[in-house]
């Protein structure tokens, strides 16, 4: 039997909440971690404004070789040629292009229209131990086939009342899913972009950590650190090691490998 990867589906309907950000930071974090075992990453750009793309490579990437391939008419052939390297040697990217939105209205008459990636991280995943996939912020097809695809749910939540609202709506697309993706289960909730001197956001927090308990795998506060690495292009593993952006991240990134089973609870062993 081959070696099926655990496949992270990083999701909110809600634009605006740093997925793009997390999902390119846990990456770049986790393939750090295991980089001593020669263990690699995968991300798959899945949303069409190519902001991880963008980020990751600075390669300019063909439509025939980004993910929109893979949701044209013929089943693709060749699923190794979508995927770059990127500047980090454990990190791996299949990058989108901006001109793939097109592609969704025709994929609705296409043959195995949710099933679509995950066809294709069944011909690429053995070569990696963990695939994140940053979805757009919306239900569309290409978040059914994430969701078809992944094995895990985990949604960044903003400090804001409607992102709580968006999540109750998301986890019920979610649950509908596991209907046809029994492996699909939801790991967790981040508390993304957060201010404690905000006494609302600071309410807000109380509320998940209720709400969601261990469940509530971290908190990353709102930076500029963060907004500096952007717009160099970079990851914080590469901007600002030493930063406490950084820090909060890696401390994300371990307990996600923890609860995947991963990496041991209290031990550095990868």
């Amino acid at each position: 039997m081959s070696f099926l990867p655990e496949i992270i589906a990083v999701a909110n309907q809600k634009g605006g909440v740093g997925k793009t950000t997390l999902s390119v930071n846990l990456s770049s974090g986790i393939s750090h971690l295991l980089a001593e075992k020669g263990k690699k990453v995968l991300i798959v750009d899945s949303d069409h404004q190519a902001n991880a793309t963008y980020l990751l490579t600075r390669e300019e990437v063909e439509y025939s070789r980004s993910l929109a391939s893979i949701y044209q008419d013929e089943l693709f052939s060749q699923p190794g040629r979508l995927i770059l390297g990127t500047s980090l040697p454990n990190l791996d990217l299949v990058p989108a292009s901006p001109f793939m939105a097109s592609e969704e209205m025709k994929l609705t008459k296409r043959e195995k229209k949710g099933e679509r990636l995950r066809l294709f991280l069944d011909a690429v995943g053995k070569d990696y131990s963990l695939i994140f996939i940053d979805c757009p912020p919306a239900i569309n097809l290409f978040v059914l086939n994430a969701f078809y695809a992944a094995t895990k749910i985990l949604v960044p939540l903003p400090p804001e009342d409607l992102a709580i609202q968006g999540f109750r709506q998301l986890m019920s697309q979610v649950h509908a899913i596991r209907g046809v993706n029994r492996r699909l289960s939801f790991l967790g909730v981040i508390l993304n972009m957060f201010t404690e001197r905000v006494l609302v956001q600071k309410e807000i927090r109380y509320y998940l950590e209720e709400e969601f308990a261990e469940k509530l795998l971290g908190i990353i506060h709102r930076s500029v650190k963060i907004q500096e690495a952007e717009a160099m292009r970079m990851t914080l593993l590469e901007y600002a090691p030493r930063s406490r952006s950084f820090r909060e991240n890696q401390l994300l990134s371990r307990r996600i490998l923890e609860e995947l089973g991963l990496v041991k609870n209290d031990s550095k062993e990868i």
